[in-house]
């Protein structure tokens, strides 16, 4: 325990009977004062002044624009609130994509994952530069080529618009699923530090996340998430320094981790159901991170803000290096919360009730004695939750009015139904998170959940733009059908698999926790023991599909859509691959196929979309 508890409890009588019981302790850390509440405040009142501040500017350019009457109204209005006009700095766009990856969940699931597992999974990084290296060369030069708006415009141009609808539900589906654990986790956090309940707080924050949203855009959402970096740097490079001080030193956090063998190399089994292994996080984690960074809506639509394919790379590049400092800043602060709770683990005690509280715990143990800084993580956590929240909202308003509204509409919309559509989809969306957060509390880990749920949506789509990319004598029919086949596999397997986790069938051992040296008093009994120490052997040696890894699931997703996408082909026959457009196609495989094609497409109101017809430009000459 840190220097403050122990004081705590070394200042009365050491016998049992007088010692603090866990529910007093756990009173005495809530120390939330009225500095640590305006800091909280502070941080919701700076973005919603963002938000406002770049409504006002893009209220004002309209009204301009509207005097004027040059081009579309519509087409400007659409652009500067999804786009950012489609020529945003490379530096604050670069931070908005960090801070939308990094939410609370990565805040706090993480160091939980560390502290309970060991650092197997630290070995992620090479997942991300695996990954982002591949999106360097294939998907970010293909979609500034062609400029378009939702990525999966591209599969009404590489296929057809029920490939497009499905991938657009798809998305819509998983990012409903994804938005409540977003939300659930900084309440999990407050709750810890200041009793409040989440369902309380979480309607408050998500307000002010609709707020300022709604009115500024992605310009307003880019802004804010980059005054959220700066707070989520600070707050855990905060946590890193007073943390290690308090336990004596670097030196102890090594040799308490590698006494307790937290500390891992990498494990080369090859065994797909084993939670964690090297194969699972570099083989299995390249394929979500790509999934997640380089064909999911939130983070292209930052991508495609950025004026030319350069500019998105040199935004890439910068982004892997934030997200890299983030996660090992992470796995550094579960080695701390080791070396802390060595001898005294509060998931057994009760102390903290939830994994994910036990960051918020050793935040009020090691910053409680200073006023403000409490205010001051519980703020950086949820500056990482509004950032994604923020993106989520932003993009589903984009997929909302790009792939449901206007393939479907006979007429062109006015500027107002426009409005209208897209900040409605941010309103009712978020009112949605919301509600759903009563059903995320009761389902098991949030960062295997966050990974998991989505990429069973996520996992088979990036089956279909491989398909695209690379193989362009597969055609739209057996995509579709192959695409709704895994799917539907997919869908089923993570809900049993969540199912038998949330029952406890299935359960993952962790590394030694000890409850020997602890200065309070508490009541163990069976309940106290968490459930993953056990873990259950399986039922005559057998092993079933659902307990694969949950970094598996966009691997296998997308196999299944690939095999299912070529044998329906026997089918459905073979397309002519000189009829795809070259500029579908990745740029180093352009060479071995001849096109014939030039990429264009009806709108439902019969007029061509000119945007997807223009000639290749100087965008080519950064095309490696």
């Amino acid at each position: 325990m840190s220097t403050e508890s122990s004081d705590l409890a070394s200042s009365i009588d050491e016998s049992p009977s007088s010692r603090l019981t866990v529910e007093e302790l756990s009173d005495s850390l809530k120390q939330f004062g009225l500095l640590d509440y305006g800091v909280f405040v502070a941080m919701l009142l700076c973005c919603s002044c963002v938000g406002m501040y770049f409504g006002y500017q893009d209220h004002m350019k309209h009204k301009r624009r509207a005097k004027n009457r040059r081009g579309s109204l519509i087409d400007v209005e659409e652009i500067d609130y999804l786009m950012g006009g489609r020529n945003m700095k490379v530096f604050p766009v670069a931070m908005s994509l960090v801070a939308s990856f990094i939410s609370g969940i990565t805040l706090l699931g993480t160091s939980t994952e560390v502290y309970l597992h060991g650092t197997q999974y630290c070995y992620i990084m090479l997942a991300i530069i695996i990954s982002s290296t591949i999106m360097h060369f294939t998907i970010i030069p293909i979609f500034h080529e062609l400029q378009i708006t939702s990525t999966y415009e591209y599969l009404q141009l590489r296929f057809d618009k029920r490939v497009r609808l499905f991938g657009s539900l798809m998305f819509s589906l998983a990012t409903i699923l994804w938005l409540p654990i977003v939300i659930y986790v900084p309440a999990l956090a407050f709750n810890q530090t200041t009793g409040i309940n989440i369902h309380i707080i979480t309607p408050i924050v998500m307000s002010i996340c609709i707020f300022y949203t709604c009115l500024g855009g992605i310009k307003a959402v880019v802004w804010t998430d980059v005054i959220q970096m700066l707070l989520m740097y600070g707050t855990l490079f905060l946590i890193v320094v007073k943390g290690t001080m308090n336990v004596g030193g670097l030196s102890v956090i090594i040799e308490r981790n590698m006494e307790s063998g937290r500390f891992e190399a990498p494990d080369f089994r090859v065994d797909p159901t084993i939670r964690h292994t090297f194969w699972t996080i570099v083989v299995g984690g390249s394929v979500y991170w790509i999934n997640v960074n380089g064909l999911n809506q939130n983070m292209i639509q930052r991508y495609m803000s950025l004026k030319d394919v350069r500019t998105a790379r040199k935004g890439q590049i910068l982004y892997v290096i934030g997200v890299s400092i983030m996660i090992l800043l992470c796995c550094f602060n579960g080695l701390l919360l080791y070396a802390t709770y060595h001898d005294c683990d509060p998931l057994q005690t009760k102390l903290a009730k939830a994994k994910d509280q036990l960051m918020p715990l050793l935040v009020m143990e090691i910053l409680g004695d200073i006023p403000g800084l409490p205010g001051l993580f519980i703020a950086g956590v949820f500056s990482a939750a509004l950032s994604s929240l923020s993106t989520g909202l932003n993009s589903m308003s984009c997929v909302i009015l790009e792939d449901f509204c206007k393939p479907f509409l006979k007429r062109e919309l006015s500027d107002e139904m426009t409005s209208l559509i897209m900040r409605g989809t941010v309103l009712l969306l978020g009112v949605l998170s919301v509600g759903l957060v009563y059903v995320v509390q009761h389902m098991g880990s949030v960062l295997q959940l966050s990974m998991s749920i989505p990429t069973a949506c996520f996992g088979p789509m990036l089956g279909v733009y491989i398909i695209g990319f690379t193989l362009p004598w597969i055609g739209r029919k057996a995509t579709l059908f192959g695409a709704i086949i895994a799917s539907s596999s997919m869908l089923m397997l993570v809900i049993k698999a969540q199912a038998e986790l949330t029952l406890g069938n299935i359960k993952f051992q962790t590394k030694p926790l000890s409850v020997d040296g602890c200065t309070y008093n508490f009541t163990m009994t069976p309940s106290n023991i968490e459930v993953d120490d056990i873990p259950i052997p399986y039922e005559n040696g057998e092993k079933h599909i659902y307990e694969i890894s949950y970094l598996y699931y966009s691997a296998l997703g997308s196999l299944i859509v690939i095999v299912s996408a070529f044998l329906l082909s026997f089918i459905f026959g073979f397309q002519d691959p000189s009829q795809v457009d070259q500029r579908l196609i990745v740029p180093f495989f352009r060479k071995y196929f001849s096109s014939s094609s030039k990429t264009q497409y009806k709108e439902a109101n019969g007029k061509e979309a000119i945007i997807h017809n223009f000639e290749m430009k100087e965008t080519n000459k950064n095309i490696t």
